[in-house]
């Protein structure tokens, strides 16, 4: 490890730059969670990402998104990638710039990826990419997130363990429409605790 990578990450807790910096992740979606994630990731030390996602910066995304202004229209991926290697140029970052479905899952979603966070909107999109790892790559753990809409209290979101691997954030119920909205103190509370569960279960920690 370089002298200055040891400097940058010398306020981590005794050992952990050196597991994390090993690990592999994949991230599906780089919203308002899949931004916020990659961000804690890359702060706690992570250096090897893998992106999806196809769509743009859009100046709705700004409220709860690790975006800037100046990044309206810009691909999520390629925004994402610049804002991340400000933080730490010696990431490895591959972006993929496609909408992941049914049929390029396996394509897309890299069977050598050590965890799998679930970043989606959709509760389609959600389902579909949770059924899948289950049964294709039920090796890799996959931390989903349901329910973190709204401004509701934040003790509601919570962590809970699903069937083999898959960990579920949220407070299972308050989807995002109309009525509930998106803020960002909320959707950033869940994307922690997303990321920091990935993190304890990189480090062989048990989590729930």
């Amino acid at each position: 490890m370089k002298t200055d990578e040891k400097l940058f990450f010398s306020s981590n807790p005794p050992g952990v730059t050196e597991q994390l910096r090993e690990k592999r992740v994949f991230i599906a979606g780089a919203g308002g969670l899949g931004s916020n994630v990659a961000v804690s990731l890359a702060r706690a030390g992570v250096m090897n990402l893998i992106i999806a996602d196809f769509d743009r910066v859009e100046p709705s995304n700004l409220n709860r998104q690790q975006y800037f202004r100046g990044q309206v229209g810009m691909l999520k991926v390629d925004a994402l990638k610049e804002n991340l290697l400000r933080i730490n140029p010696e990431l490895k970052i591959r972006t993929v710039c496609e909408k992941i479905t049914p049929l390029n899952c396996k394509i897309i979603i890299s069977a050598d990826a050590e965890i799998i966070f679930e970043c989606f909107d959709s509760a389609e999109a959600k389902a579909m990419i949770t059924g899948f790892c289950m049964m294709k790559r039920p090796g890799i753990p996959v931390i989903a997130v349901s329910g973190l809409a709204g401004t509701g209290k934040c003790e509601t979101i919570k962590v809970r363990k699903g069937s083999a691997n898959l960990w579920i954030v949220g407070d299972l119920k308050t989807e995002m429409n109309s009525d509930n909205g998106t803020i960002s103190s909320r959707v950033a509370y869940a994307a922690a605790l997303q990321a920091h569960t990935g993190i304890r279960i990189m480090l062989g920690l048990k989590c729930t």
